[in-house]
């Protein structure tokens, strides 16, 4: 399943997650720890929920929602992966 990434809220502390299909799966909020200082916020209910939430980087994020979902995430207005 492919995943829409947008930022929201302030310019690099959290983007939106939604499939194609406008679903929302969830959040990605960057913490204040430092050393892990990405956190996924998974939708309930939704294929993220249970997932890992601590990440020392928004691109280990992105790979970890990769690997669970099966497909790619594309940040808009970034690149895709």
């Amino acid at each position: 399943m492919d995943v829409i990434v947008n930022p929201i809220g302030a310019a690099g502390t959290e983007w939106s997650l939604y499939d194609r299909l406008g679903r929302h799966l969830g959040l990605i909020r960057k913490s204040q720890w430092p050393n892990e200082p990405f956190t996924i916020v998974p939708e309930r209910g939704s294929r993220l929920d249970g997932i890992e939430i601590l990440y020392p980087s928004l691109d280990g994020a992105l790979a970890a929602i990769e690997v669970r979902l099966g497909g790619t995430c594309e940040l808009v207005g970034g690149s895709t992966r």
